[in-house]
């Protein structure tokens, strides 16, 4: 059995936005200068050298001419009386968007190259549109990105390669770390949480706790600090034979999960509080939904992306935001429509990260017309806004 999963080719899909700067206007502050000198003839040569010092500061933000502005020898100094003004930084998304993993490749019929699309290990779509590749250890799944620009995973190693077993939660010769990288990608923290019998999945994460689901038990909460852990919500039996929680995230205190078998009709999720387990809601989406759930920073909102079919041979893929209290649909609105070729659904959503409490942005994939490889989810993909204003 080989738990280690391939490495992808190393592309990075550059798509940065760019925002035109702001061009000052030179001759007024040209005009400004020689009122001054009129106006305050004995200080004259000091209104001079901050206004030259202004001007000076103004010309790299004109367009179009290329040239670098001539040296000025005066430092540039506020005039009296005003504050000096600093760009606003740009702002940052409240959640950091992953690509998710996984994919799928098929063999053309009539012979060709293999065709298909598959995720990154760990890409990142950063706030201008560009794409980083974090670098991660092999078998690395699960990535939880943290504001403070760290990763928490899972490392699944197989300690008896090449070695035949059975497969399942009893398999031997498994390892499975929690890992935390820091911002520079470096190793944190690297501890073994596989208990053998026990099949185990990263469902969340935040600044204390790793959030688990352990088959049997239900979600706990593993202290990134101790390794101590305690049981959030307890959830012993599994649903239509899969681990409880299949897509899920944990934020603001509370747990969305999607419950049941994939089901291209309807997808239900269950929405509870951790402490406790309160269930909030229980909302429903007519479609299947993806992985990549999302609740918003506030946890009062998830976002759903969901596939459904469209036609005979095509899916329409929608991305629907809910009210995790009442279940009601605030939005719901369309990504894209893919057909489906050799039994491959050309496209999909890959990941999904909130802007701010009301915006949250949706990586979308879809293969070239005509496919040639198999691609990378981050060279092909686009990022869509979905915003509730």
């Amino acid at each position: 059995m080989d738990v280690v999963p391939d490495d992808l080719a190393d592309l990075v899909h550059r798509a940065a936005w760019v925002t035109p700067p702001h061009a000052a206007d030179l001759a007024n502050v040209r005009r400004r200068a020689r009122a001054r000198r009129r106006r305050r003839a004995a200080a004259a040569a000091g209104g001079l050298v901050v206004l030259v010092g202004l001007a000076g500061g103004a010309v790299p933000l004109l367009a179009g001419n290329g040239r670098a502005p001539a040296p000025v020898s005066a430092p540039s100094v506020p005039p009296t009386g005003t504050a000096p003004t600093t760009p606003a930084p740009p702002r940052m998304p409240a959640q950091r968007l992953i690509i998710a993993g996984g994919g799928a490749t098929a063999q053309p019929l009539r012979g060709g190259p293999e065709i298909g699309l598959v995720g990154g290990v760990a890409d990142e779509v950063m706030a201008n549109g560009t794409v980083v590749r974090h670098r991660v250890p092999a078998g690395w799944e699960g990535t939880v990105a943290l504001p403070d620009g760290r990763l928490v995973g899972l490392k699944l190693t197989d300690l008896m390669p090449g070695v035949q077993r059975r497969d399942g939660p009893n398999v031997a010769g498994l390892s499975i770390r929690l890992m935390v990288l820091g911002a520079d990608d470096r190793v944190e923290l690297s501890r073994e949480v596989r208990v053998k019998g026990q099949a185990l999945k990263l469902v969340g994460a935040d600044a204390r706790y790793a959030y688990l689901v352990r088959d049997g038990i239900g979600l706990v909460g593993h202290e990134l600090s101790t390794g101590r852990e305690r049981t959030l919500i307890r959830v012993t039996t599994k649903v239509d034979g899969e681990l409880p929680f299949g897509g899920a995230d944990v934020a603001a205190g509370r747990v969305v999960s999607v419950t049941g078998p994939p089901d291209m009709t309807r997808c239900r999720l269950d929405v509870r509080r951790l402490a406790g387990g309160t269930r909030l809601s229980r909302p429903t989406v007519a479609g299947e939904c993806a992985s990549s759930i999302r609740l918003s920073p506030d946890g009062s909102l998830v976002a759903v992306p969901y596939r459904r079919p469209s036609g005979r041979r095509a899916l329409e893929y929608r991305v629907a935001i809910l009210d995790t209290a009442t279940g009601q649909r605030r939005a719901d609105q369309r990504v894209g429509t893919a057909d489906v070729v050799y039994g491959l659904t050309d496209s999909g959503t890959w990941g999904t990260a909130w802007v701010d409490d009301t915006t949250v942005r949706v990586v979308w994939a879809q293969l070239p017309e005509p496919p040639r490889k198999v691609y990378p989810v981050s060279e092909v993909a686009r990022v869509v806004t979905v915003s509730l204003q």
